[in-house]
């Protein structure tokens, strides 16, 4: 049996919106609470809960930590849904989050958390909705943060060689590199890039200095609530006086000091500026699940290249057709003629994608929210 490490507790990003995966991730069951690409469109619900992407995030993490030692920040809304897919997870170790305000209050509140309930341990961060093909390289690279993390008070990130030049991921620039206690290498991080434009990805690929971010980092908790109070001191404040309530158990209070926290992402915050963050080369299998095209690396297609997310009993006919990615709950999909397109249809509606423009399906949704379309977002 893997060992569990004593020190180390899990904190489990859940409170993302997905609105790149919709038409099937909605804001009533984002697409963190489905199964990767949304499953068969015939599946039942509590099915799909219990294959959900949060649900692998916390099966991928068995045998590093516990669930007592697993701490999931969700949205208040989806109280239900993170019980169904984590009934084994402790009530007291779920965040129900009133307002959703990024990821640096999210991380600093659970940092405050822990650091109360188990003072000197280390904290690794995920996010929900994440593919990970090889989940004993993951626990292997987060152990070795957390190595590094205790032993120099280091921020550690994951960094993924890139495979190609991808402008819809972060990117990490490579320092200096340097031994790690029990093998391997590790660099200094130069900087922080956000998403690149093309020619600027294939620069990055070219010169094998550059790792996508993988969103999954590890350090001693005081160190992160530390930098949050340096460089957002204001939210710092408002971090300590919502972690004070929630122990408290004073609800009122608590969403009152989340809700004005400032909403910024981790990366600005604390990443982009800090001392002493490192980059542990990361090959696990890694994919952010991001959009609709993502999803042609994870799962078969046939031999034009077209992927059918169908029902089993469900047989496509395809001719003179490629380069599709068709979900429908119909019978029977027939494509005559047609390429590079991304066809998704549900109940209420139905999402027709150029296949290289699935990055901005979350740029319609805003305008179909503009237009009066919430019920079906």
């Amino acid at each position: 049996m893997a060992r569990v490490d004593p020190k180390l507790w899990a904190v489990i990003m859940a409170g993302g919106s997905g609105t790149r995966f919709w038409p099937v991730s909605r804001a009533r069951r984002p697409k963190q609470f489905l199964p990767p690409g949304g499953g068969s469109p015939s599946a039942p619900k509590g099915r799909q809960a219990q294959g959900s992407l949060l649900a692998l995030t916390v099966e991928r993490l068995k045998g590093l930590v516990p669930p007592e030692r697993t701490l999931i920040a969700g949205s208040a809304a989806h109280r239900r849904l993170i019980r169904e897919a984590l009934p084994d997870v402790p009530p007291s170790r779920i965040i129900l989050e009133p307002e959703g305000r990024n990821t640096a209050p999210c991380l600093g509140l659970a940092a405050h958390l822990i650091d109360g309930w188990e003072p000197g341990s280390i904290m690794a961060a995920f996010p929900a909705d994440h593919h990970i093909g090889r989940p004993a390289a993951l626990r292997r690279l987060v152990r070795a943060g957390a190595l590094l993390a205790g032993l120099r008070d280091a921020i550690v990130t994951l960094g993924v060689p890139p495979q190609w030049p991808e402008t819809g991921y972060g990117y990490i620039e490579a320092g200096r590199k340097f031994r790690i206690p029990g093998g391997g290498e590790a660099c200094a991080v130069q900087r922080f890039i956000e998403k690149p434009p093309l020619a600027q990805a294939r620069r990055f690929l070219a010169s094998g200095g550059y790792y996508w971010n993988a969103g999954i980092f590890v350090c001693r908790p005081e160190r992160l609530t530390g930098e949050i109070d340096r460089r957002i001191p204001e939210t710092g404040k408002l971090l300590r006086r919502a972690a004070t309530a929630l122990r408290q158990r004073q609800q009122a209070a608590f969403a009152r000091a989340f809700r004005a926290c400032q909403p910024i992402s981790v990366d600005y915050a604390v990443m982009e500026h800090a001392n002493g963050v490192v980059v542990l080369p990361a090959e696990m299998g890694w994919s952010d699940l991001g959009s609709w095209t993502v999803l042609r690396r994870l799962l078969p297609q046939d031999e034009s290249g077209n992927l059918w997310l169908v029902p089993r009993n469900t047989r496509p006919v395809s001719l003179d057709s490629r380069n599709l990615i068709v979900r429908s709950s119909k019978p029977l999909v027939a494509a005559l003629g047609v390429e590079n397109l991304v066809l998704i249809e549900t109940e209420d509606a139905l999402l027709l994608c150029g296949g290289n423009r699935d990055q901005s399906v979350g740029d319609l949704v805003k305008k179909l929210l503009a237009e009066g379309y919430a019920r079906f977002l």
